[in-house]
């Protein structure tokens, strides 16, 4: 079996998705969208905050993959899209989700039974998920109707019912990953 260099793979990763976000940026500063500039200056202070603490935070390549692909997803600006007929927004909380409960899992490396880790995956998971819905509700309210994360506008749907259609795909999402770890090896 081949042995992975996990660091090695973390910093190619990294280097990666910042590629990927000069892109985005150069992209959405000549289109004038601002706001997803912002989400994706977002998203490379959160990569960076991982790449600085992803020892102390127990992190490997697959969960930083998927935190990666995830900030990506998101940075992309695909909300008014329906590929396979799902809302973009479906798929992106789905793998929110996931993502959060397997980053989740690897910070509490093992510390905890399967059961209670089941439970813990899907708790933290639903409670970022909130937060999340939290400041996307608080930017409407203070910056109004727009695109990106801090505001409410194309990929959101009719007021709570954004809110809980999010919270639903997360927790599914979650719940994956939790099944996951129920029959993964430790």
């Amino acid at each position: 079996m081949i042995k992975i260099n996990d660091k090695k793979l973390k910093n190619m990763l990294t280097v990666l998705a910042l590629i990927i976000f000069i892109i985005l940026i150069i992209k959405y500063i000549k289109l004038n969208r601002t706001a997803l500039t912002n989400d994706v200056i977002f998203s490379t202070i959160i990569i960076i905050f991982f790449y600085k603490f992803y020892d102390k935070l127990h992190q490997d390549y697959k969960s930083y993959f998927f935190l990666i692909f995830a900030l990506i997803l998101h940075d992309l600006g695909l909300y008014a899209s329906s590929p396979l007929g799902i809302r973009f927004d479906h798929y992106m909380h789905f793998v929110g989700g996931f993502t959060i409960a397997i980053l989740t899992d690897r910070i509490f490396n093992e510390k905890f039974s399967k059961t209670k880790r089941f439970i813990l995956l899907i708790v933290f998971s639903l409670g970022i998920g909130a937060i999340g819905e939290i400041i996307e509700w608080l930017g409407y309210a203070i910056l109004g109707l727009g695109e990106g994360f801090f505001r409410y506008g194309i990929g959101d749907e009719g007021e709570y019912r954004n809110a809980i259609f999010d919270l639903v795909f997360n927790s599914l999402g979650a719940i994956t990953m939790a099944i996951i770890t129920l029959f993964r090896k430790r």
